[in-house]
């Protein structure tokens, strides 16, 4: 399953809206981890094990249109590049049925060892399931 073939699918709620039915831009970032870890969960990536655990260190979104309450949004990820220790996540949301991106943006995430707290390198069992 590639990353990109399958987008997340996630209704914004009221809980993540503002007082003006915005989804607030803090929910922007918890909206793309759960499509990142949606992803990892159906190409079997442990997302917190023993020894995995993937923080995330950079964040950058742009905002081009509103996410409103009630909004179906399609979160669409690609791994741009998979480093040493880190990935780092292209992605895109829009509104379903729409082509045009409410925000976009690159997320970079780390693997670390829980046990040290220590960036790791990503496994490569792991590795080839991000490149698939």
């Amino acid at each position: 399953m590639s990353a990109q073939a399958c987008p997340f699918e996630r209704r914004i709620t009221f809980a993540d809206t503002d007082a003006a039915g915005v989804a607030h831009f803090s929910k922007s970032a918890v909206i793309v981890e759960e499509a990142i870890h949606a992803f990892f969960q159906n190409s079997g990536i442990p997302i917190l094990d023993s020894s995995t655990a993937w923080p995330i260190v950079s964040l950058q979104i742009d905002y081009s249109a509103p996410l409103k309450f009630g909004d179906l949004v399609q979160i669409a990820l690609k791994p741009e590049k998979i480093g040493s220790s880190s990935i780092t996540w292209n992605f895109m949301a829009a509104k379903k049925g729409t082509t045009s991106p409410a925000l976009q943006g690159t997320l970079i995430q780390c693997h670390l060892n829980p046990a040290t707290g220590s960036p790791s390198p990503i496994p490569e069992p792991i590795r080839i399931l991000l490149k698939n």
